[in-house]
C-alpha cells in the first residue's frame, strides 16, 4: 500500500469517508452546502465565518463506528446491532444542544479577561457566544473499572500554586513538548506572529500555555486548562490552520492527562476541520506566501495522522480515520531546517520510489515516522483475526517492519543527529517500531497472556487462540518479542530527560515491560531472568519519571506495579518449586501465585 493516491474524490474515497462523516447533509432548518473542491488560502480562511453545512460528525452508533462499518442509525437501536446482538448506544449530539452551564460559563470568562488579559492586550472572549457542551464524546474503549484514574481537578490538574509568568510558559512548551512535536511554528516565529498578529493565535496560545504549565510543579494549571477549553468549546471557531493546530494539540494533552474521551473527540474535531478546509491537499500549504507558515501547515496535517494513529493503537482501535483518506500533502522538513531556510519540500512520490535509486535519498526523521505510521494501519486490525488467519498475517506484517528498517539510510538507523543530539521525532518512529513488534508477535510466542494483565490498560487483547507449544516457529516469535522489548525499553537510557519524549509512548513502554514480564514469568531463568528484571525496573522508572507529568503515566505505573508484585511473588521458572511453561489461558500460574500466597500467610 502506498502513500500516493489521486486527490480527486473517488467513489471508494467517498464510501472510506462516510463512515466517519456525512456529505451534503445539513440538519433541518440549516442550508445545505459542500465542502468546496479548491482549498482556501489558509491567511484567507482565519477571516471567513464557518459554513454551516459541509462535512460534518456521522449520526453512527458508538459500535458501528469503532468497527468502521455502516450505520443505519436507528433509535434507540441500530439495525446492525440489533442483527449482531450488541449493545448499541450513541455519542451526545453537540448540534443544537444548549450547555445549561452557560451563563455562568460566559460571565466567569469575562471577568477572567477582564482581570487577566492575554498578553498583546487583545480580548480572547466572545462576549456574545454560547459554550458547547463538553465532556460528550462517548470513547468506545474502557480501562479496567479497578484502575479508574483521578478526576482532573484532584490529580493531572494542579489546584494550588503560583500563575505562570506568559513567557515563562512558552519557555517550558518549546523546551519540553514540541521537540518531540514540532507541528507549531518554530519560537522565534511564534514570537514575532504574537507582536504582529495576536488574534490570530488567540487559540493556540492558551493551549500552549497550558502544557506549558504542567512541566512546572509549582504552577497552578487548572485555571489555565480550564481557560483553553472554554475557548475550544466555544461555537464558530474559525475554520484555519491555528484552530485545527489547537485541537491536536489539546487532544494530545488531555489524552496524555488520562482523559481519552475528551482527547478523542478533540482530536477528532481537529481531523474534521482540516478535512473541511482540505488541509489533506498541498494547495492548502502551497498557497501560504510564509514558507515556514506553509512548513507548519504541512506538518499539522500529518500531526494529526501520527496522533491518530498513535491513539487508535493505545486504544485498539482497527484503524485510524485518516488512513483511509486521501491525500498528496508533501512531506515536511528536518527540524533544522525548519529553523532556518525552508527546503523544497519532497513529495510523497519521490519516497514511494527511494528504494530503486542507485544513490538512495535521505528524507526528513518526520518522513520517516509517517511511513511507521502508514504501516500501522495495516497491523491494528490483526487482534481481531483468528490463528488460522493470524500466523499468514504477522508474517507480512513483520516483513513490512523489517523493510522499513532495512531501507533506513545510514543517518536514521540511529536516534542520534548530526549535532549530537537526541531526534525526538526519529526516538518515536524507532519507538513505535519496537512496540509493533511486541503487538503482532507476543500472540504466537511462549510469552503467555496471564489473566491478571487484565488490570493494566496497556496490556494486549487476551489471546482467543491456544498456542500450540511444539509448533516450531515459538521460538521465532518469542525472540523476536524480546528483542523488540528490550530495545523499546532501553531507548530510555539515553542520556536526555525522559519528560523530554513524547506521553504518546508511555503506551510503548508499559506493553513491553509486560512482555517483559512474562517472559520473567514463563521462559527466562537464571542470569537472563535477572536481567530481565533489571529491563522491567528500567521501564517502571521510566513511567515513574513520565508520571511527574502525565496523569496516564501514573496509572498506568500503578497497574504495571500491581502485575509485578503478582508475578515476583513467585519463584523464576527452573528453579526449586518454579513455576513451568503453561498453556495460553495462564490459569496455572493463578493457582501458584494463590497456593505461593497461601504459604505465606
Amino acid at each position: 500500500m502506498g502513500f500516493l493516491r489521486p486527490l480527486s474524490r473517488t467513489n471508494k474515497e467517498e464510501e472510506a469517508m462516510s463512515l466517519f462523516f456525512d456529505f451534503n447533509t445539513a440538519p433541518s432548518g440549516e442550508p445545505q452546502t459542500s465542502v468546496s473542491s479548491e482549498a482556501n488560502s489558509p491567511t484567507e480562511s482565519r477571516e471567513s465565518t464557518p459554513r454551516p453545512g459541509g462535512i460534518r460528525v456521522s449520526l453512527a452508533c458508538i459500535p458501528c463506528r469503532s468497527r468502521h462499518v455502516k450505520c443505519g442509525a436507528e433509535m434507540p437501536n441500530c439495525g446492525r446491532c440489533v442483527q449482531d446482538d450488541k449493545p448499541c448506544f450513541y455519542a451526545k449530539s453537540r448540534r443544537g444542544m444548549r450547555d445549561r452551564n452557560a451563563p455562568r460559563k460566559r460571565a466567569n470568562m469575562k471577568e477572567t479577561t477582564r482581570v487577566n488579559p492575554i498578553p498583546g492586550g487583545h480580548n480572547i472572549y466572545s462576549n456574545n457566544s454560547l459554550a458547547y457542551s463538553s465532556h460528550n464524546s462517548s470513547e468506545s474503549y474502557s480501562r479496567p473499572s479497578s484502575e479508574a484514574s483521578a478526576s482532573p481537578e484532584s490529580s493531572s490538574s494542579k489546584l494550588s500554586g503560583r500563575q505562570g509568568n506568559p513567557k515563562h510558559l512558552l519557555d517550558l512548551y518549546y523546551n519540553y513538548f514540541h521537540k518531540a512535536h514540532p507541528f507549531v511554528l518554530p519560537r522565534y516565529c511564534f514570537l514575532a506572529r504574537l507582536d504582529t498578529d495576536s488574534e490570530s493565535l488567540k487559540y493556540l496560545l492558551p493551549v500552549m500555555q497550558y502544557i506549558g504549565s504542567l512541566y512546572a510543579p509549582d504552577i497552578s494549571s487548572f485555571d489555565l486548562r480550564e481557560t483553553a477549553l472554554n475557548q475550544l468549546d466555544m461555537p464558530g471557531l474559525p475554520p484555519n490552520g491555528f484552530t485545527v493546530l489547537a485541537l491536536l494539540l489539546m487532544g494530545i494533552a488531555l489524552h496524555s492527562e488520562d482523559e481519552f474521551g475528551q482527547g478523542r473527540s478533540l482530536l477528532d474535531r481537529g481531523i474534521y476541520m482540516a478535512l473541511e478546509i482540505r488541509m489533506n491537499s498541498r494547495t492548502f500549504a502551497n498557497m501560504e506566501r510564509d514558507p515556514v507558515l506553509a512548513e507548519s501547515w504541512r506538518r499539522t496535517y500529518w500531526g494529526l495522522y501520527i496522533t491518530d494513529a498513535m491513539i487508535s493503537g493505545i486504544t485498539r482501535s482497527p484503524n485510524f480515520i485518516l488512513h483511509s483518506i486521501e491525500s498528496n500533502v508533501e512531506l515536511p522538513c528536518e527540524e533544522y531546517d525548519y529553523d532556518g531556510i525552508i527546503p523544497r519540500p519532497h513529495t510523497l512520490s519521490e519516497y514511494e520510489t527511494r528504494d530503486f535509486e542507485d544513490d538512495e535519498p535521505v528524507f526528513s526523521s518526520f518522513t520517516y515516522l509517517i511511513d511507521i505510521c502508514r504501516i500501522s494501519g495495516t497491523i491494528l486490525g490483526l487482534q481481531n483475526l483468528g490463528i488460522k488467519d493470524l500466523e499468514p498475517a504477522v508474517a507480512n506484517a513483520d516483513a513490512m517492519l523489517v523493510n522499513w528498517k532495512l531501507h533506513l539510510p545510514r543517518e536514521k538507523q540511529g536516534v542520534v543527529d548530526r549535532n549530537e543530539d537526541v531526534d525526538e521525532v526519529l526516538f518515536q518512529a524507532h519507538n513505535m517500531l519496537q512496540w509493533l513488534m511486541v503487538l503482532i508477535h507476543r500472540p504466537l510466542s511462549r510469552l503467555y497472556h496471564c489473566p491478571i494483565e487484565s488490570i493494566s490498560s496497556s496490556a494486549p487483547p487476551f489471546p482467543s487462540h491456544e498456542i500450540n507449544n511444539k509448533n516450531r516457529s515459538l521460538w521465532l516469535h518469542t525472540k523476536k518479542c524480546l528483542e523488540a522489548s528490550e530495545i523499546a525499553v532501553n531507548l530510555y537510557t539515553l542520556p536526555i530527560p525522559i519528560l523530554q519524549h513524547s506521553p504518546l509512548g508511555i503506551h510503548g513502554v508499559a506493553l513491553s515491560t509486560l512482555a517483559n514480564l512474562s517472559a520473567c514469568a514463563y521462559v527466562l531463568h537464571g542470569a537472563e531472568w535477572h536481567r530481565t528484571r533489571d529491563r522491567i525496573r528500567l521501564g517502571l522508572g521510566g513511567l515513574k519519571k513520565m508520571g511527574e507529568v502525565w496523569a496516564t503515566s501514573r496509572r498506568t505505573e500503578r497497574e504495571t506495579k500491581r502485575i509485578v508484585r503478582g508475578v515476583f511473588s513467585l519463584p523464576p521458572p527452573g528453579e526449586m518449586g518454579g513455576h513451568s511453561i503453561v498453556p495460553a489461558n495462564g490459569q496455572n500460574l493463578l493457582q501458584t501465585m494463590s497456593s505461593v500466597r497461601a504459604k505465606g500467610r
